[in-house]
C-alpha cells in the first residue's frame, strides 16, 4: 500500500468514525417512527400536533400511504430529540412558535382550508427569500418541516415500497421480455466525453 492509498483509507476511517453517531441516530429515528408507541420526547403534544398536521399537508395520503400513516412526525420528534443541537433545537422552536402566530389564531384552530393556505403562502415567502430567509420565521419552519417530513417520508417502508419503484434485489437477469418493459427500444443513458 502507498502513502496515498493509506491517507485516502484514513481519512475515510475518519470520516465514519465522525459520521456514525449521526447516521446511527437517524436510523433510530426511523425505527422509532415506524414502531409508534409512547408520547413524542422532544416536542411537547400541542407541538406535536402542529407539526402532524403541517406534515399531513406537505405529503397527505392519496392512493398511496401519506407521512402521518408512514410516522413521519414521530421521526421528526426522534431526530429533534437525538441528531440536532440544543441551538438548531432552539431554532425550529422558535420558527414553531412564529408559525402557531401567523394565522392569527392557533394553527389547530385553522380550518382545512386556511392551514393549506398559510403553508402554502409561507412556502412560498422562503423559496421567495432563499439565502436571505430568517431561520427563525414561519417560513422557516414551513420549510425546515418540509425537509424532514420528505426525508422521513422517503426512507420509511411506505415511501420507499409504495411510492417510488422498488426492486428488493436489483439487477436481475430477465431474458425474454416485452420490449415495453425494457424502455420501448430507448438506449440507457451514458456519460459522453468530449474530445476536442
Amino acid at each position: 500500500m502507498n502513502r496515498r492509498e493509506w491517507l485516502k483509507s484514513m481519512t475515510t476511517l475518519a470520516v465514519g468514525v465522525a459520521a456514525a453517531p449521526s447516521l446511527l441516530a437517524v436510523f433510530d429515528a426511523h425505527a422509532a417512527a415506524q414502531k409508534g408507541g409512547p408520547a413524542p420526547q422532544f416536542f411537547t403534544p400541542p407541538q406535536h400536533d402542529t407539526v402532524t398536521a403541517v406534515v399531513d399537508i406537505i405529503v397527505p395520503r392519496t392512493d398511496t400511504p401519506g407521512a402521518v400513516d408512514a410516522g413521519v412526525p414521530r421521526f421528526i420528534d426522534q431526530m429533534f430529540k437525538d441528531v440536532y443541537t440544543p441551538e438548531e433545537q432552539k431554532r425550529y422552536l422558535t420558527a414553531m412558535a412564529a408559525f402557531e402566530k401567523e394565522g392569527g389564531k392557533p394553527f389547530a384552530q385553522l380550518d382545512a382550508k386556511q392551514r393549506l393556505a398559510l403553508v402554502t403562502k409561507l412556502h412560498e415567502q422562503a423559496l421567495i427569500k432563499g439565502k436571505d430567509l430568517d431561520p427563525e420565521s414561519a417560513a422557516a419552519f414551513v420549510l425546515m418541516t418540509k425537509r424532514l417530513a420528505t426525508s422521513g417520508f422517503f426512507i420509511s417502508q411506505p415511501g420507499c415500497t409504495q411510492v417510488m419503484q422498488y426492486m428488493p434485489v436489483p439487477g436481475a437477469y430477465h431474458g425474454d421480455i416485452p420490449l415495453s418493459e425494457a424502455g420501448n427500444g430507448r438506449a440507457w443513458a451514458v456519460e459522453t466525453v468530449l474530445r476536442i
